[in-house]
């Protein structure tokens, strides 16, 4: 394989943020695991399945946390006790060995049901399988590595046949290009490298002009640094000069989602998130000055917990943040002084990106950034304190019994004002999706996994209709919101006006501080300016207007005062709630 043991050098000042916290995780993550050797479920890293007996099926993806524990074995990070220790290997070598036990004959990996025999959980398995075995090679037997070697093989001839064609998911696309890549130098078969070259050849095919990857219905920041980790990871094997392009423009955009108080993305992206994957940057910093300038702020701030860190990870989540915390240690120091300043630390204007509707908004004062493709959802930061302000996730109505928001990706878009200080936009309400898991649609749920799933074609079809349902599906309704903008050196204006355009019935309309519309499971992670006062508004005169004209609107002024806190003015009258519009650090 040719990626040698320099890369496994540590850098001690990126160890010393990224080691102390994956440390502080894996006695949960071990507790997690299947640990007694004669029990039937070794290995297994679903608890609420092996232990608690909670589900029928282990969830697959969990046994990628072998990963981070070879990292652990394999690298002699400073207070690291797991390293080379012989207990610690027969665990890994045990999760190892069960996932390979649960391959199906034809190659593919399940993810959350029997015969769901899933393309995007397959090549993540060879990916998980690829990057262990490297780490762990000369500590295991030549059985297990020859049922690893077996197992991926298998995986990526399934994937040959198979495909994850529900929409267009970049960072799945990118990690895909990386098991392949693995593959690829663990067979020694140029094939698989032949197969990762087409990945990335789609993936910079369907990159925006603007820079940023697709995640469904466009960007979202979130999702797209975990992208560009895998991406990295290939970039590093193949030293490819047009990846490292597209990776550079991909950091160009996404300089602008980070912001002034270490948070990244949220309600603006297109599926909510507010993860940040540290690896990708680090990689890339000594050949991409910008990736060194988001690795450096993000560092000085990650402590804020302002984005998902190992601390408020659940375990769908955690390894793969593990394992981009303990990459991002990895490789020589990157020297100092290339690094340029981020957008919300040297924006003063206002910057558009047309291709997707974003709008960013920087001043001495504040850093703002709008999305007009889902209706104007906002975050606004000041500069001093950094902290976040004011935000918000659009509005959610109810009529009879549907709820319904203005904040659907796709519904709405900006409208030529004639100033670029001002931002017009628009946007339909939707139902929003809150359909949850009941004992009747899981039983149906594995009946058509023990009969329907069996067949890879028709089982991709009805995954297909459950995420189109779930995701993708927009349902319409008479009722419109129309917002506007301006932006001020010292002060950002909103203006609100909320129609009904046939009659709709509605008991409630509420401006929301966060809110989700679609399913979306690494959305809603708990950050700490969620308990912190911002300034808002009033919004409940709205319903009043619409029952008696059709049309409501409300109209606010978020003042940064210089030397003092920001508050919030309604209209021209006295600033509203004063005492927590001055409580916002």
């Amino acid at each position: 394989m040719n990626r040698g043991r320099e890369c496994l050098a540590v850098d001690p000042v990126r160890a010393a943020l990224y080691v102390p916290p994956v440390l502080k995780q894996i006695p949960r993550l071990l507790s997690c695991l299947d640990r007694e050797a004669h029990s039937v479920s070794f290995g297994c890293f679903d608890r609420s399945h092996w232990a608690w007996k909670f589900h029928d099926f282990p969830l697959t993806m969990l046994q990628i946390n072998f990963y981070p524990l070879a990292l652990l074995w394999r690298v002699p990070f400073q207070n690291n006790p797991y390293h080379q220790n012989a207990q610690v290997l027969s665990w890994i070598a045990g999760a190892m060995e069960y996932t390979c036990a649960r391959q199906r004959p034809n190659g593919a990996f399940d993810s959350v049901g029997p015969f769901t025999q899933d393309h995007g959980v397959t090549l993540a398995m060879v990916f998980g399988l690829v990057e262990t075995l490297r780490l762990i090679d000369s500590g295991i037997g030549s059985h297990l590595r020859e049922r690893v070697v077996r197992a991926v093989r298998q995986g990526c001839e399934f994937a040959l046949h198979s495909r994850e064609d529900y929409a267009v998911i970049t960072n799945h696309q990118a990690l895909f290009a990386a098991a392949f890549l693995g593959a690829a130098d663990l067979l020694n078969e140029d094939q698989w490298r032949c197969h990762a070259d087409d990945v990335v050849g789609r993936i910079l095919a369907a990159q925006s002009p603007e820079g940023w990857y697709r995640e469904y219905d466009g960007p979202d920041p979130g999702y797209e640094s975990l992208g560009i980790f895998y991406l990295a990871l290939c970039w590093r094997r193949t030293g490819s000069e047009r990846l490292l392009e597209s990776l550079r423009r991909s950091i160009a955009f996404y300089a602008y989602s980070v912001h002034p108080d270490g948070s990244v993305g949220g309600v603006y992206g297109s599926r909510h998130t507010a993860l940040y994957f540290p690896a990708g940057f680090e990689i890339l910093a000594p050949a991409v000055p910008l990736a060194d300038s988001v690795s450096r702020f993000m560092r000085q701030r990650l402590t804020q917990g302002n984005v998902l860190t190992p601390d408020a990870s659940d375990m769908e989540n955690l390894a793969s943040l593990l394992y981009a915390y303990l990459e991002g240690c990895l490789g020589p120091p990157t020297p100092a002084g290339n690094a340029p300043p981020l957008p919300c630390e040297s924006l003063n204007g206002v910057h558009r990106f047309q291709d997707c509707g974003i709008v960013v908004s920087g001043s001495p004062s504040y850093y703002a950034v709008v999305n007009t493709a889902k209706g104007g959802v906002c975050r606004i930061f000041s500069k001093e304190p950094a902290a976040v302000t004011y935000e918000d996730a659009g509005y959610c109505a109810r009529s009879n019994d549907k709820l319904l928001t203005s904040q659907i990706i796709g519904l709405g878009g900006e409208v030529d004002s004639g100033r670029t200080d001002v931002v017009c936009c628009h946007t339909d309400f939707a139902e929003a999706c809150q359909e949850m898991l009941t004992p009747v649609r899981f039983i149906l749920l594995r009946i058509l996994n023990l009969t329907a799933f069996r067949s890879i074609r028709l089982g991709g079809w009805i995954r297909r209709r459950i995420l189109a349902r779930l995701i993708l599906k927009k349902r319409i309704v008479p009722l419109r919101l129309r917002r506007r903008l301006l932006f001020l050196p010292d002060a950002v204006h909103i203006n609100d006006c909320v129609e009904s355009t046939g009659g709709l019935p509605l008991q409630s309309l509420e401006l929301t501080r966060s809110f989700t519309g679609i399913h979306m499971g690494s959305a809603k992670y708990f950050h700490p300016a969620e308990i912190r006062d911002h300034v808002t508004f009033d919004s409940s005169g709205l319903l009043d207007g619409l029952k008696k004209d059709g049309q409501g609107t409300v109209m606010c002024m978020i003042r940064f005062p210089a030397g003092s806190m920001p508050e919030l003015v309604v209209s021209e009258g006295e600033p509203a709630m004063p005492s927590r519009a001055r409580n916002v650090s």
